[in-house]
């Protein structure tokens, strides 16, 4: 069909050729332009149909967009000094960032302030003196080996970064009187209970989790499903 079209034109061409003096070459070629556009609007040609608009990509979720679980349960009773403490350990991988601002350990009234710390692996701790006796800071780990030893005055500060995870004590080298304990744990998730042994964990990515509980010197496990929403466990007898 486009041949039979092409020799169209150009026979029209000549007819117009024929009949047209030279001097009117101008006026010839402009109607060789409007014969050929409208033979080839006969045959078919016509306007080139419009692409079609692309379709727009699935939008991928941002991690914070993900429905997260939170836990709450319930632990064995604590005392003025004891509590429960609470680990959900995940079966996957998740990708839980350390807390930014790091936890204070203040000397003050002859006392570490707070007497107990839980901190994650890779987070860093403030050792702190609000008092004008003159203290030290000395860390050491379950073994009995010293992690560091320092002096601690009034207004300064020692910060130090846990690498391992493991149960450290505390103690002033002047005031013997004077100690403190730090859990230093690699679990995304950790909690210190309530005295009534309440607790509640938030932002739980969903999947299963081996759940610890530790209270002075006795351990539990159990497994755990966390699915997205309250989830309630209850670990006063495993």
């Amino acid at each position: 069909m486009s041949n039979v079209c092409s020799a169209d034109v150009s026979h029209a061409a000549r007819r117009l050729d024929d009949r047209r003096p030279a001097g009117h070459a101008r006026r010839l070629s402009r109607a060789v332009a409007v014969a050929a556009a409208l033979l080839v609007g006969g045959c078919g040609g016509g306007a080139p149909e419009a692409e079609p608009e692309p379709v727009p990509e699935a939008e991928v979720p941002e991690a914070q967009d993900l429905a997260l679980g939170e836990v709450v349960g319930t632990a064995p009773e604590g005392d003025a000094v004891i509590r429960a403490i609470v680990l959900l350990d995940p079966h996957h991988e998740v990708d839980i960032p350390l807390p930014e601002a790091p936890p204070v350990m203040d000397q003050i009234g002859r006392q570490f302030v707070p007497g107990f710390i839980l901190v994650r692996v890779g987070q860093t701790i403030d050792f702190t003196n609000s008092e004008d006796d003159l203290h030290t800071v000395h860390v050491k780990d379950s073994a009995g080996e010293s992690i560091f030893n320092v002096a601690s005055i009034n207004g300064n500060s020692y910060t130090h970064t846990f690498e391992v995870g493991d149960e450290f004590s505390v103690e002033c080298n002047t005031h013997t009187e004077m100690s403190a304990d730090i859990m230093v744990v690699e679990s995304p998730y950790a909690v210190v209970a309530e005295r009534d042994g309440s607790f509640t964990v938030s932002d739980v990515v969903p999947g299963h989790y081996t759940a610890t509980m530790i209270i002075g010197k006795e351990r539990r496990t159990h497994q755990v499903e966390v699915v997205a929403g309250p989830n309630e466990i209850d670990l006063t007898d495993l």
